[in-house]
């Protein structure tokens, strides 16, 4: 084609159109079409670790893929972290909704993950979820991403908790004693999550008869039980109504727990507390105490705790004192006036410190005898001490020397005290803090007394008032001190006319 034929057939299309009324396609006049507000698209990732899911997403031309994946079994099925992000072309996400199919109505979110614990009713189920963006002008996603996956439920498990229960070593056909009070506690387990444990539930003695606390209870007390043998159960039940094993104390397939657990009655208003593990078997200390309590209110009318120790030697391990300060607290609590001994191995005085204190606020009278080599503890709140000192540092106090005592006004001359018998352990002297009476002091400048003579009259008991309540605190084992064969009628002071 010559280039003159060329310029005429275009010179001759453009005549054409001009005449026509149709508008040069060539020319820059063009009016553009409004495609309206485009919606947004969802998209949707489960953080999984090992399972089988399938994943639906909607593509940019409105065709929905789906996808199965299999990647094993996820070692905590119920509990599912979903991710979920939006685009939209032309404009920008304000949020998103999402529903389960166990929800009757969708919830809206502004964050792109969440944690859920599906609500698994059986060993197994399937679940489908579904999630779709919402853009600045409020149009949704038509075809929301969605996901399905199975479940498998894992059931709870329960334990006690470390040294909640005593610890025994050798013959388990054994006794453990307590008051009508008796806490235990627990931790309970689920690796669908600890939220889907719905009920823990307990029994005592019958098992055809389960009380349920709350799936997030860790502790139960026992209040008036009565007297005699007990054992207790518990276990968890998750959301799916799968248990975990019961526990039970005692449990006659544990070799480390006490065989037997049995509930003393309450007698009489008079508390005697045996924490001298070492004299647990044959009970020459608490005799002593024993024999003066029968002289003055008789054998029926007072009650007798025994502590244990816990830790090497174990001796009377199954009487240890108990876990919760609760149960503390209460078997003193059962009784007007306290008496406490111990002497040589480790005291539960600050352990059981609190319970002490509380006791005596609420109107208690407690004396106790702690002729220990350990020194008392200037922290504890059941008496006021500024600080102590080893009086005798050599070890040794000898039989004669006299305690002299100030109790009353004026100072009752029977009331003194003198070592019957070598005191062979050291001992402290107290220095009294604020609010402290001394009640017991040695006799002055005794050179014949200790290897290492002290100076001076050395305070050996305070009296310590806490609100209605009183503590005397003494630092000699007041076992050894019957030198003037007055013990019977210095106790029979200490509980009726100093605790009236």
């Amino acid at each position: 084609m010559n280039m003159n034929y060329r310029h005429g057939l275009l010179l001759l299309l453009a005549v054409l159109f001009a005449g026509c009324g149709i508008k040069d396609p060539f020319g820059d006049d063009r009016t553009s079409q409004k495609l309206g507000n485009l919606p947004p698209q969802t998209h949707l990732f489960l953080h999984v670790t090992q399972e089988q899911i399938t994943l639906s997403d909607t593509l940019l031309d409105g065709t929905i893929q789906t996808r199965l994946y299999t990647t094993g079994l996820d070692t905590t099925p119920s509990r599912q972290i979903v991710h979920w992000w939006g685009d939209d072309p032309d404009g920008t996400v304000a949020g998103y909704y999402y529903q389960w199919d166990y929800q009757s109505e969708p919830v809206f979110t502004t964050g792109e993950y969440d944690t859920f614990y599906v609500p698994i009713r059986s060993q197994y189920d399937e679940f489908s979820f579904k999630v779709w963006a919402v853009d600045d002008q409020g149009l949704e996603d038509p075809t929301p991403a969605s996901l399905r996956f199975p479940v498998y439920n894992t059931p709870p498990s329960i334990a006690f908790r470390l040294n909640s229960n005593p610890v025994i070593t050798g013959n388990p056909n054994v006794v453990a004693y307590t008051f009508p009070t008796r806490t235990f506690v627990w931790d309970a387990f689920d690796d669908d999550g600890k939220e889907t444990i719905t009920h823990i539930y307990y029994a005592l003695d019958d098992t055809s008869s389960w009380i349920p606390l709350a799936g997030d209870a860790d502790q139960i007390t026992l209040r008036d039980l009565a007297p005699g043998r007990h054992r207790f159960f518990v276990k968890a039940q998750d959301i799916s109504g799968a248990t975990s094993p019961t526990l039970s104390f005692p449990n006659p397939d544990d070799p480390n727990m006490p065989l037997h657990w049995e509930v003393k009655p309450v007698q009489g208003q008079i508390l005697l507390v045996n924490d001298f593990a070492q004299d647990q078997s044959l009970y020459q200390v608490q005799g002593f105490y024993t024999r003066i309590l029968d002289q003055l209110v008789g054998p029926a009318d007072y009650s007798v705790w025994e502590i244990g120790s816990n830790t090497t030697p174990l001796i009377n391990s199954q009487n240890a004192l108990p876990h919760s300060s609760i149960d503390i607290e209460a078997y003193l609590a059962y009784f007007d006036k306290v008496i406490w001994f111990s002497h040589l191995g480790r005291p539960h005085l600050t352990a059981a410190g609190q319970g002490i204190t509380r006791f005596t606020g609420k109107g208690g009278k407690i004396f106790i005898s702690n002729g220990n080599e350990e020194r008392p503890d200037s922290t504890w709140t059941f008496t006021s001490l500024e600080s102590v000192y080893r009086l005798n540092p050599g070890g040794r106090l000898l039989a004669g020397v006299r305690i002299l005592a100030s109790f009353g006004t004026p100072q009752d001359p029977q009331l003194d005290l003198s070592l019957e018998k070598l005191i062979g352990n050291r001992v402290s002297a107290l220095v009294p803090g604020a609010g402290a009476d001394v009640v017991l002091r040695m006799e002055p400048d005794s050179t014949a007394a200790v290897t290492v003579p002290y100076k001076g009259s050395p305070p050996v008991a305070l009296r310590f008032q806490i609100g209605p309540g009183e503590c005397i605190y003494c630092s000699l084992p007041l076992h050894l001190c019957n030198g003037n064969a007055n013990m019977t009628e210095f106790f029979r002071y200490i509980l009726f006319d100093e605790f009236n």
